[in-house]
């Protein structure tokens, strides 16, 4: 018999074993993962349990023990599921219920054909030390790995659990085979195998996954801060290597700010001597004057275009109008196409193509690859460049192919990965910057020989639909 100082016993940890799981559910409300599930779901079960044991007065015997044990059976299979899920190794479903089933028919067995309690009772005990050993075995395992005190204290609690299972039968083999020690001993060990376990348990679960949410708190904000410095790095290669592309296109634009310069100077000397000799007329003056103003305005856009293109900055993504920006690219490189009589064949799209992103980023890129085009061309007599901007599947791609030697199919891999160069004096970072950025941008870059011969560069990005929403 139980006492009504044991079912006392066995009703407070029933009730302590229904109480954790349900704050650990709470304060994992934003983790309920079929983990945390079947951990709870396995207390409850075996709260369930012991309240049935608690109430044994008022149930009856046959449908008492052998439905608390079965439930108890149960939540410590779902225990060890739990943790076996975790770690990545779960039991088949299927394999629980045999095992379930197995539990039962052995303990009606016991129960229904010998009479010997003491048997029941040591083959419950031996049950319940091998389910809490194997909790202990998996919990130690996890705090090994993740170098965790709260699946330590997981480890602590069912191992002492698995402990009094071991003073049970040892117990029970002391006694010669009597059904019950001393019932005030049984309250103790209920006591103590059972309420404060209970607690320490649940307590270090909610501490693993309070831990793990931390750690993964941690470790996004690393790779957070990482992302934003390779970024930054990003923009100052960037930065860089549009600072080398102006250096390399200075002689050009000094011929080009020469012409207008020139051309303000021719205007003011000859205003001059028509002042000096009394023989300007209003109009004629008029119209030196609007020659000096049209010509300072080119100059002002000139030196526009070439600050905005070599200065630092922060990305700002607005509509880019692809024509357009190929366009200025064109005007930057044109008196070095003139010299080296490179022609361009420009072939417009009928309605403007716009795509998202940073305007100077993106020109950067095309002057990277009209760079490459140019050095191309100067090995091979037909010195001519085509480009052209379409649309395909829902892309916006711009199109320049040289009519070079090609690529040498041997380091078409190779290309565009970082310090790789063809070219006797190149760094090898041009293209290498332009996929980055194009990435950046949703969009890539295609490299290949074109039909006929030379090479093909394909700028890829997501077309702008109307609205302002990526197509």
């Amino acid at each position: 018999m139980i006492g009504q100082a044991g079912a006392t016993a066995l009703l407070l940890l029933g009730l302590i074993c229904v109480i954790m799981p349900a704050v650990t559910w709470v304060i994992l409300a934003r983790q309920h993962s079929p983990v945390v599930a079947l951990w709870c779901v396995g207390y409850l079960l075996c709260a369930s349990g012991l309240v049935l044991i608690g109430f044994r007065g008022a149930v009856p015997s046959w449908a008492s023990f052998p439905v608390a044990n079965i439930l108890g059976f149960t939540g410590l299979l779902l225990s060890i599921q739990a943790l076996r899920l975790d770690a990545g190794t779960p039991w088949r479903p299927g394999w629980m219920l045999v095992a379930c089933l197995v539990y039962l028919l052995t303990y009606k067995a016991l129960w229904l054909g010998i009479e010997k309690p003491a048997l029941r009772v040591c083959f419950v005990s031996l049950t319940c030390l091998i389910l809490l050993t194997q909790v202990a075995m998996l919990a130690w395992r996890i705090a090994q790995r993740e170098q965790s005190t709260a699946a330590k204290a997981i480890a602590g609690s069912y191992l002492f659990m698995a402990m009094t299972m071991v003073v049970r039968l040892a117990g029970l083999a002391w006694l010669g085979g009597a059904a019950s020690p001393h019932p005030l001993l049984r309250i103790v060990m209920t006591i103590a195998a059972g309420v404060l376990p209970a607690i320490v348990a649940n307590v270090g679960f909610i501490g693993l996954a309070l831990e793990r949410s931390l750690r993964q708190q941690v470790e996004a904000a690393a790779s957070q801060a990482r992302l934003e410095e390779r970024q930054l790095l990003g923009n100052e290669i960037a930065h860089l290597d549009r600072q080398r592309g102006f250096g390399l296109v200075a002689a050009s634009l000094a011929h080009e700010l020469n012409q207008p310069l020139t051309a303000i100077l021719a205007s003011a000397q000859a205003a001059q001597r028509g002042i000096a000799a009394d023989r300007l007329a209003p109009a004629e003056s008029l119209e030196l004057l609007d020659k000096v103003v049209s010509n300072t305005r080119r100059i002002s856009s000139i030196s526009e275009r070439i600050r905005s293109f070599i200065r630092p900055t922060v990305a700002d993504a607005g509509p880019v109008d692809l024509e357009k920006i190929t366009g200025e690219m064109l005007d930057l490189l044109k008196v070095d196409l003139r010299r080296l009589g490179i022609r361009v064949v420009f072939s417009k799209p009928a309605l403007p193509i716009l795509v998202s992103g940073d305007a100077v980023q993106l020109s950067q890129v095309v002057l990277n690859v009209l760079r490459n085009a140019v050095d191309a061309v100067q090995l091979v007599p037909d010195r001519s460049i085509h480009i052209q901007v379409t649309r395909s599947a829902g892309e916006a791609v711009l199109g320049i192919r040289d009519m070079g030697p090609g690529l040498d199919p041997g380091l078409a891999e190779q290309i565009g990965t970082p310090y790789f160069t063809t070219k006797e004096k190149g760094l090898g970072m041009g293209l290498s910057i332009s996929t980055a950025i194009l990435r950046q941008h949703k969009g890539s870059l295609v490299l290949r020989n074109a039909q006929g011969g030379g090479a093909c560069v394909d700028i890829r990005l997501p077309i702008l639909a109307a609205g302002g929403a990526l197509a």
